[in-house]
């Protein structure tokens, strides 16, 4: 299927606020808003197709934390994708149950690989896995642990569990405006053989520029967004736009679909 990529925002919640923080450290957090639907409104009215959220006490908790904040957002009316703390069935059952369209499952594809399989076949087409790379590894929990783990490897892994789309962080971007990964994400798309969303280090409407060139999923903006660098809406304009088909010789050619 043919379209556009997809541009995700990002909401990461603590304490029922929205920060962010920088390459993962919890004691960086820059609070944006206390009221975490308020953004999440805007962000659909920006034309956002799709929401991350990451609840980072939960995260840290090993369980989920910032329910109300989660069924705020929920109720905005876009589809949301949570993470942070699903570590058991259970509480992924929990966040479906808060309105949450998708649950991704970030420490669990690591070390709970049969929570994985489990979900994708309760709920296929539901389960994201979030692959974290810090130092050339696999992070977890918070990215607070190292796994000595190389990204493919883990990709391949949920591959077979019945993962579909994996999302890709480098850490050591991670709010640092430095530029996204888009070639390592499409590397990683190529190798293990899933749909990769980029993440991390998006600073410009160049980063979603190359992240539609690599031919990646999507790309998730958190900061560059509340800092105003990015426009959500003029970056979701842009990746719906027609490019150029090499082999077609019309300029008429179009991406990927990135959608569901």
């Amino acid at each position: 299927m043919k379209g556009s990529m997809l541009v995700i925002p990002a909401i990461d919640l603590m304490d029922g606020k929205v920060v962010r923080l920088k390459k993962g450290d919890f004691a960086t957090q820059t609070v944006y808003s206390a009221n975490p639907a308020e953004v999440a409104a805007r962000f659909r009215d920006a034309g956002a197709e799709r929401i991350h959220v990451v609840d980072l006490d939960g995260a840290r908790a090993g369980r989920p934390a910032n329910l109300d904040a989660i069924r705020a957002i929920a109720a905005q009316g876009v589809p949301i994708e949570v993470g942070g703390g699903l570590r058991v069935l259970s509480d992924v059952e929990r966040v479906f149950g808060l309105g949450a369209a998708f649950a991704v499952l970030g420490t669990a594809a690591v070390e709970r690989l049969d929570l994985v399989r489990e979900a994708c076949s309760r709920y296929p087409e539901r389960i994201v896995c979030g692959i974290d790379a810090k130092g050339g590894e696999v992070a977890v929990s918070g990215w607070e642990q190292g796994t000595g783990l190389p990204v493919v490897e883990v990709a391949r892994r949920v591959k077979v569990a019945g993962v579909r789309l994996v999302e890709y962080t480098d850490v050591a971007r991670d709010g640092m405006f430095t530029g996204v990964d888009a070639e390592g994400a499409a590397r990683l798309a190529r190798e293990a053989g899933v749909d990769v969303v980029a993440s991390g280090g998006v600073a410009s409407l160049d980063d979603v520029r190359a992240c539609r060139a690599a031919g990646v999923f999507g790309v998730i903006v958190g900061k560059a967004v509340y800092e105003k660098r990015i426009d959500l809406a003029e970056a979701i304009l842009l990746t719906k736009e027609r490019i150029a088909d090499p082999g077609s010789g019309t300029g008429l050619g179009s991406t990927r679909k990135c959608g569901e």
